[in-house]
């Protein structure tokens, strides 16, 4: 999916909120998911070595021993990286490399891949902390969010409500824009997963997650509420990560105890 282009956006009288009861019933309907994005085609001749300039902008990788796998994704204004068997896309700045190349850290500033200039790929994990080489093994789809019609996204942030309060041990209300479709609406679910994930993290506190249209990525906690902005229009980096989410929870934790001092 492009990420210069904005979701229209349907008039919204007033935010929707999800609570464990409702979304217990509605998760009885089912899982609305989007439909998959297609699957590129691999250039004819790819012969899979990661210095192959005949690869698309999206690229799935794997290192020798096959324990990592994932997508490098740079058909958009950003780079993106989403690890096999994990559901976060992490956004990736480029810097120059000594020696010449890239290096790609992530939202935590955690170096994450190298690119050498003849196309080489290291990534860099708790696995591999010295980095280990990926070689290309074809070309990937696109990393976008799901595309969802309005009555999909309802349901999946009904079950959303649902999951946060198991996995968390206690009732969490989302409140999000009660109309969302496209990827619009498949970016706004994946601000809230990102919220469950970096609550998981955090001391208990929190009861409210707050999801609203912004001109950029934003987390803040205010009491009790989680408050988490998302512009559409940048794609994955228009929603705050998880790490982004975890610090803001921290920081906020933070303030509260001084003023309690």
């Amino acid at each position: 999916m492009s990420q210069s282009g904005a979701a229209t956006r349907p008039p919204i009288s007033r935010p929707l909120s999800f609570t464990g009861a409702v979304a217990a019933a509605l998760a009885l309907t089912g899982l609305g998911a989007g439909a998959p994005a297609a699957a590129q085609q691999i250039p004819p001749g790819f012969n899979g070595q990661p210095n192959d300039m005949r690869i698309g902008p999206s690229t799935r990788y794997a290192t020798p021993d096959s324990r990592v796998r994932f997508t490098f994704d740079r058909s958009g204004r950003t780079a993106l990286l989403q690890f096999e068997g994990e559901s976060e896309v992490h956004v990736l700045r480029s810097v120059g490399a000594s020696g010449g190349g890239e290096l790609y850290r992530d939202e935590a500033d955690q170096i994450r891949l190298r690119i050498t200039p003849n196309g080489g790929v290291t990534i860099y994990t708790r696995l591999h902390r010295n980095g280990e080489a990926a070689g290309a093994e074809g070309a990937a789809p696109r990393l976008a969010p799901a595309a969802l019609e309005v009555a999909q996204y309802q349901r999946r942030m009904a079950q959303l409500s649902a999951i946060a309060a198991q996995r968390l041990g206690r009732p969490i209300t989302i409140t999000a824009p009660r109309e969302a479709r496209g990827a619009e609406a498949g970016l706004i679910i994946d601000a809230a997963e990102r919220a469950i994930a970096g609550l998981e993290r955090a001391p208990p506190g929190v009861a409210r997650i707050t999801i609203q249209r912004a001109a950029e990525a934003q987390a803040l906690r205010r009491g009790d509420e989680l408050a988490i902005g998302v512009n559409p229009a940048h794609g994955y980096a228009g929603r705050p990560s998880t790490h982004t989410i975890s610090n803001a929870l921290a920081d906020g934790l933070l303030s509260e105890n001084r003023r309690l001092d």
